[in-house]
């Protein structure tokens, strides 16, 4: 009897562990195909958008056009433009904010962190100090502002031409703008609210530097 009983509980333990391995076997055979069926997701959505950047949206057209046929003056602001150069530039920039973000997020379930799924777009003085930061919540109007604000147009033009490839390369990229120094660069991060937080902070210490200044 006291054989049985212990042949008994030997069994039910090997039963109990066969279920465990068994279900752990299960989930990562379920994240596998999870994360293989993203990755093909990815590439389609990837594929199909760099070839309409290529056929469609090409940032180096875009910019022989706008200087040779749409400039009004050489501010480098969208509001420079004649009426054709901003609706080009218009279709152009919906376009890429509307798809990178996507990008981004599609890209991040095929990457160990999840959770950085956010696209931020950043424009910085020479001494890498954020000016301001882009995220998709700031749609078509934050991107037009800053535009205007930093005389940036051709630069995000040809920043967000390339931008896709380094993306899915998942390598740094920076563009300077020559006429006065500011930097576009790019980041995919867990919460683009603190790289606003970040911006407004810069420019409470430059108001209060300015006043201390002026008090003295």
């Amino acid at each position: 009897m006291d054989h049985f009983s212990r042949f008994l509980a030997i069994d039910t333990t090997g039963i109990i562990i066969l279920v465990v391995v068994g279900l752990l076997l299960l989930s990562l055979l379920g994240i596998i195909i999870t994360r293989r069926k993203y990755k093909m997701r990815y590439k389609r959505f990837y594929r199909k958008l760099d070839k309409t950047i290529n056929k469609k949206y090409n940032g180096n057209m875009l910019i022989e056009d706008l200087i040779n046929k749409y400039t009004t003056d050489s501010t480098n602001t969208f509001k420079s433009l004649k009426r054709k150069g901003k609706n080009l530039t218009t279709k152009y920039l919906e376009y890429y904010i509307k798809n990178l973000p996507e990008l981004v997020l599609i890209r991040s379930f095929t990457t160990p962190d999840k959770n950085r799924s956010e696209l931020a777009i950043m424009i910085m003085d020479e001494n890498e100090r954020l000016l301001y930061s882009w995220d998709k919540s700031k749609k078509l109007k934050g991107l037009i502002k800053a535009i205007n604000k930093y005389q940036m147009l051709t630069p995000i033009i040809a920043f967000l031409y390339e931008l896709p490839l380094n993306i899915n390369e998942g390598k740094p990229y920076r563009l300077i703008n020559h006429d006065n120094d500011n930097i576009l660069t790019y980041d995919i991060v867990k919460n683009t609210k603190k790289l606003d937080k970040q911006a407004r902070n810069k420019k409470v210490k430059k108001i209060k530097t300015k006043k201390s200044k002026k008090q003295k």
